[in-house]
């Protein structure tokens, strides 16, 4: 894990009050925090800040978080932060909407500090992990290129998929690991989210959602 303080987190969110509660909460921790009050600047701070992490309110004018999270995981692709919703919609297809809209975490408001936090630490484990493993492949292909001309051509066709919830990754027919032991295992990776079978049932029962 890399310095708290080499970590850039983006708070989109149109309640003032809200807004620097978020924001004195994640400087304690030490990162780096820039704050935007709806979604149209929160897509200019994306930009401009780079942030690894944003924390999004859905319901804000002009542009909202659902729409924010939509274009940045489709403009940014695999190099899109790590997109934590923030909402008072508590439905079982309003969570379902956010997380396959593209967020990888939802959160209902008002939510408990220590469990944001948590939620928080753990996205920034997926972020470090896959900025590492992008780091890898670059190099692996700088290596290729360098070692042989038809080497540079090869692609390297891997993908993993990795539980929004219990971070476990999906380890092809064979079903969902440890996300240590299959990243031991594979080496190189580009990391995206899912649900697996057991955080669905437990998270989006409809007995049990909010």
């Amino acid at each position: 894990m890399k310095p708290a303080g080499d970590i850039k987190i983006l708070v989109v969110e149109d309640d003032p009050f809200f807004q620097r509660v978020l924001q004195k909460r994640l400087q304690v921790e030490g990162y780096q925090v820039q704050t935007a009050a709806d979604g149209r600047a929160g897509m200019k701070a994306i930009v401009t800040f780079e942030p690894d992490l944003v924390i999004s309110d859905w319901m804000m004018p002009e542009v909202d978080g659902l729409e924010l999270c939509q274009s940045v995981k489709t403009g940014l692709r695999e190099a899109a932060p790590y997109f934590i919703l923030l909402t008072a919609k508590g439905e079982l297809s309003d969570r379902l909407l956010g997380l396959e809209t593209g967020a990888d975490d939802y959160l209902v408001k008002p939510c408990d500090q220590a469990e944001l936090m948590a939620r928080v630490r753990a996205g920034l484990r997926i972020v470090v992990l896959s900025q590492e493993l992008r780091g890898t492949l670059a190099e692996l292909r700088a290596a290729r290129s360098a070692a042989t001309p038809a080497a540079a051509s090869a692609s390297v066709p891997v993908h993993l998929s990795v539980c929004s919830f219990c971070h476990r990754a999906r380890n092809g027919a064979e079903g969902w690991q440890e996300l240590d032991e299959y990243l031991a295992q594979q080496r190189i990776a580009d990391v995206s989210h899912g649900l697996c079978p057991d955080c669905r049932a437990a998270n989006y029962d409809s007995g049990k959602a909010a």
